[in-house]
């Protein structure tokens, strides 16, 4: 049960993470074209990191989340674990994005 887990966690955790990643990726070319308008290729530069860092400050913590002492036993264990660490990145992700 617990390798079920972690395969649903992961592929969660994955997919919220990137969607959010290219969500400020996209929103922020916005924001770099006014902070750096005659230098347009180096805000796109500058972004392109900003989302590389959010990536990997992200899928760390998912990982980091793995080693959780709790034993899982159910189904319904399973579900509350991967719940809670999935709402801790999006809150994460939310304040990220309000940053």
């Amino acid at each position: 049960m617990i390798y079920l887990t972690y395969i649903c966690y992961l592929v969660l955790t994955s997919i919220i993470v990137f969607w959010v990643g290219n969500f400020c990726y996209q929103n922020g070319k916005v924001f770099i074209s006014n902070y750096f308008p005659d230098h347009l290729d180096l805000g796109n530069r500058i972004n392109r990191l900003l989302r590389i860092a959010y990536y990997f400050l992200n899928i760390g913590l998912t990982f980091y989340c793995l080693y959780t002492n709790r034993t899982i036993e159910n189904f319904e264990m399973m579900i509350q674990a991967m719940m809670i660490i999935i709402n801790m990145i999006n809150i994460l992700s939310i304040l990220y994005i309000s940053i």
